[in-house]
């Protein structure tokens, strides 16, 4: 407790995105931890069964002063962290708030286990850690007759449906953006647009109908441009949910030109319940593809 409470007491000159001092916060989940495992030196077991099998002390003042560094971290997984010790390879250990262990060092971020004990065993046998990455899907669907801004606008819906059958978000708006095709990309278009109160094949076709009026409202062609569908998460997605790109791209001027539907996720969503539900959206997109050709 001693240690904990000089780590806490310790205010980091990292000035914090809120403009004050950078400091510590204890929870539950790392005093249980802390409780459990301060003091002990892990040595190796052995060689390591998948990488180099490594050492750790655990001891949050040896990882006190990597605020900013855990701070982008807590930020992609949407959780707190707390220090927790450091590696005999100088890989920094942190607890989050469900008690999963993470290293942080130079080759990235890396989730160890799900428990303190699961990591540090992870770390003395040579088990190989799971890096935090960012993801990303792409596919090719055909174009259906509806035009690009109609097909590309189903094929939203399909994202729309897709993400919130398997509890990534529910969208409630989507992003229309036209870019040239020429130079630097200018951007000719670029409006969110509702999701109405129907069926998302009722919504395929109001909006194809909306946004079709908005561009010519606006003067933007298709022609030599390249029209792009997002499906915006809510404002209340938290991270790492709140990471996750999926969005229906085509060449508005090429009436036979493939659509390119991509699905992409920041690395907090490669892990833990977060990327369980990317995984299995992606499978049902794939799907989805494989069906269309």
């Amino acid at each position: 407790m001693l240690r904990i409470t000089e780590t806490v007491g310790i205010v980091s000159p990292v000035v914090g995105s809120e403009g004050d001092p950078a400091q510590w916060r204890v929870f539950p989940a790392a005093e249980r931890a802390l409780r459990e495992f301060h003091g002990l030196r892990i040595p190796p077991t052995g060689p390591g069964r998948d990488c180099v099998a490594t050492g750790a002390v655990i001891d949050p003042a040896l990882a006190r002063h990597a605020h900013r560094t855990f701070g982008e971290l807590s930020e992609a997984i949407g959780v707190r962290l707390f220090p927790f010790g450091r590696t005999d390879g100088d890989s920094l250990l942190a607890v989050d708030e469900t008690s999963r262990l993470f290293a942080v060092d130079h080759g990235g971020w890396w989730l160890l286990g799900d428990s303190p004990a699961a990591g540090l065993e992870s770390l003395a046998r040579g088990h190989a850690p799971t890096r935090l990455e960012g993801r990303r899907w792409q596919w090719r669907l055909p174009q259906g007759g509806d035009g690009p801004v109609g097909d590309a606008l189903r094929a939203a819906m399909v994202a729309v449906y897709v993400l919130h059958h398997h509890g990534v978000h529910s969208a409630r708006a989507l992003r229309v953006l036209v870019t040239t095709l020429r130079g630097f990309g200018a951007v000719a278009f670029d409006e969110r647009f509702d999701l109405h109160s129907a069926s998302l094949e009722e919504n395929a076709g109001l909006l194809a109908r909306e946004v079709s009026a908005a561009l010519e409202k606006a003067g933007a062609v298709l022609h030599g441009a390249e029209l792009t569908v997002s499906v915006l998460p809510p404002p209340d997605t938290a991270m790492p949910l709140a990471s996750v790109d999926c969005r229906v791209s085509v060449d508005g001027s090429a009436p036979a030109a493939p659509l390119a539907l991509v699905l992409a996720a920041g690395p907090g969503a490669s892990v833990g319940p977060a990327g369980e539900s990317v995984t299995a959206a992606a499978r049902a997109l794939d799907a989805h593809a494989s069906g269309a050709r």
